[in-house]
């Protein structure tokens, strides 16, 4: 437990009362955690007018316009109690050394784990965030692990993430969303594959999207990773051209998030994109997996997915096929030729090739005799001895 932790749980003083009064005006999502620390309040009588000053003081430090009465508030904030989480988290946030900020943002957690007591980490598991006194608390310890990321420190900060859904399993800070980017990161592949069993029922991108990710760090190109992927693609198909950058990310980070529409893809590409640089051939894999175009349409490998792709012959399919483009001695055109779509196109296979668009569609025809093709060309088969 932090620093000497106290065995006496805090009210949360005038401000709850405040709070209180107004109770009418609470978010729907707040009402419990209202009503439980207001009980909370009348089982304390010796709540600390002390800490509830200061925290008035964070407040007013982290709606203030400029950095300086920002600075000046949250020291006042500490002036008032040494206890005052936010007020650390404050100060943290303004300063340019990020070995200084680290250690602030201890100070923080060890402060709200203070102000708490030990008992709240014995009574209250499974309700943290749910109480507002611990809130101070979860923000700190959810900056804390951020720091410790970006500062490399990185397995530290998978076991306070892990910490915080064991304090909070509802997860109202989104927790496990960084989780499993950092377990795939890592490639700590069995427990980023219980983390997605544990929340199972998420209807995310990023759940989605995760899932095929360890599924193709588990499996490569298989057809159990195109099943998830073409899933993924169903949650949200804008997230391959984030991901993969024909479409740039946006400078900034949208402030709200619709499942199914790009600010989600945005957000999902933004977070996750170390995690798919950590796992080898994942961006190839997705850029040329069909399952993105197709999505539950079929597998790339055959509507049955009874055989494996051999990516020698894809090679040497693409090693041929780049002669139907040579030209000046030894150079070859990266596109396919043009005579080959004109025909392919006259034989009802696919859209007019002969269009501003960078892509053709196939027929129903068409993407049946492509899948037959594929199968005959690139299914792995044991090799006839000469």
């Amino acid at each position: 437990m932090a620093r000497g932790a106290k065995t006496k749980r805090k009210g949360t003083g005038r401000r709850a009362k405040a709070i209180a009064a107004s109770a009418p005006r609470v978010p729907d999502s707040d009402v419990d955690a209202l009503l439980m620390s207001v009980m909370r309040m009348l089982d304390d009588d010796s709540s600390d007018e002390a800490l509830d000053l200061a925290q008035e003081k964070a407040f007013e430090a982290m709606d203030a316009p400029r950095a300086e009465e920002r600075i000046a508030l949250a020291r006042e904030a500490l002036a008032l109690s040494p206890l005052c989480s936010d007020a650390y988290l404050v100060l943290a946030r303004e300063t340019a050394d990020a070995n200084e900020a680290l250690e602030l943002y201890r100070r923080a957690v060890d402060a709200g784990a203070e102000a708490l007591g030990e008992t709240a980490f014995e009574d209250d598991v499974g309700s943290f965030w749910g109480l507002l006194q611990t809130r101070p608390y979860m923000r700190a310890r959810h900056e804390l692990a951020l720091a410790l990321w970006r500062l490399g420190h990185r397995d530290e900060a998978v076991a306070h993430y892990n910490e915080m859904l064991r304090l909070n399993p509802d997860d109202n800070q989104g927790i496990r969303y960084l989780l499993i980017d950092a377990l795939l990161d890592l490639g700590r592949e069995a427990d980023a594959g219980a983390l997605l069993k544990r929340y199972e029922d998420d209807g995310s991108a990023h759940w989605s999207w995760s899932a095929a990710l360890l599924e193709f760090r588990r499996t490569g190109n298989s057809a159990a990773a195109n099943k998830a992927l073409a899933r993924a693609v169903e949650a949200n198909r804008h997230v391959a051209a984030y991901l993969l950058g024909s479409k740039p990310l946006p400078p900034s980070l949208p402030q709200y998030i619709g499942m199914g529409d790009e600010s989600e893809a945005v957000s999902y590409a933004h977070y996750a994109a170390g995690a798919w640089e950590a796992a080898p051939g994942a961006k190839g894999w997705l850029a040329g997996a069909p399952a993105n175009a197709l999505g539950k349409q079929g597998d790339p490998q055959d509507a049955d997915h009874d055989y494996e792709t051999d990516p020698d012959r894809v090679d040497e399919a693409v090693l041929a096929l780049l002669v139907q483009g040579l030209h000046d001695g030894s150079r070859a055109w990266k596109t396919f030729d043009w005579d080959a779509l004109d025909r392919l196109h006259a034989k009802g296979l696919i859209s007019n090739p002969a269009s501003r668009a960078k892509s053709v569609v196939f027929t129903e025809a068409g993407l049946e005799a492509a899948l037959r093709s594929h199968r005959l060309l690139f299914a792995k088969t044991p090799r006839k001895s000469r």
